[in-house]
């Protein structure tokens, strides 16, 4: 009698056991990261500016710090925050390419325009290369820094160089805001680079 009873309470115990290990195990379990894209605001009106270009978008040199998936902010002395939670789907570099030539391609009216690599069955008439030096938030801004060549087709065409070099105020808190921010970057760096394709 005396062992049945001292078996069915370490049962009882070993099953309390279990129990609160689960318990702690679904209450301990970490968030699920987001995920986010550029470059997927309502396209507006499309442009005329260069129709019938066709323009190779990248490749494009990225800080080891933006070449990952994780969101990342400066906190002050070097220190690089990556956020687990936050993240670009499918990378940044595959972000930033994508967002980009959808932005020049609403601004100039092609069809035309693809990123890098790229297996289009046409001719380019202009590649446009970008070195991402500083693309990170810093306080309540991003911070951004990017070079970019635009070369033309024919050996006698110079290439155009130039950089955008800005500090863009994030409008609000949180993830989306600091999306907004770099979808504002990359509008930016559209304006410009389609400026130089319709001069």
């Amino acid at each position: 009698m005396m062992a049945s009873a001292l078996g069915r309470r370490s049962g009882i115990g070993m099953v309390t056991v279990l129990v609160a290990i689960l318990a702690v195990g679904c209450l301990g379990r970490s968030p699920s990261p987001e995920h986010f894209m550029l470059g997927t605001a309502d396209p507006g009106e499309r442009g005329a500016a260069a129709p019938d270009v066709s323009l190779l978008v990248g490749p494009v040199r990225l800080p080891a710090y933006l070449d990952r998936p994780q969101f990342a902010r400066l906190e002050g002395r070097g220190k690089v925050e990556l956020d687990e939670f936050a993240r670009w789907l499918g990378g940044f570099e595959e972000n930033l390419l994508r967002a980009l030539a959808l932005e020049l391609a609403e601004r100039t009216g092609s069809i035309k325009i693809t990123t890098h690599p790229s297996k289009a069955p046409f001719p380019f008439d202009a590649r446009l290369r970008l070195h991402v030096d500083d693309m990170v938030v810093v306080g309540d801004a991003l911070r951004v820094r990017i070079r970019w060549a635009l070369l033309r087709a024919g050996e006698d065409t110079p290439p155009i160089l130039a950089v955008l070099d800005e500090r863009i105020q994030l409008e609000g808190r949180g993830n989306a805001a600091i999306v907004a921010a770099h979808d504002r970057a990359i509008e930016r760096l559209a304006a410009a680079v389609t400026s130089a394709l319709a001069e």
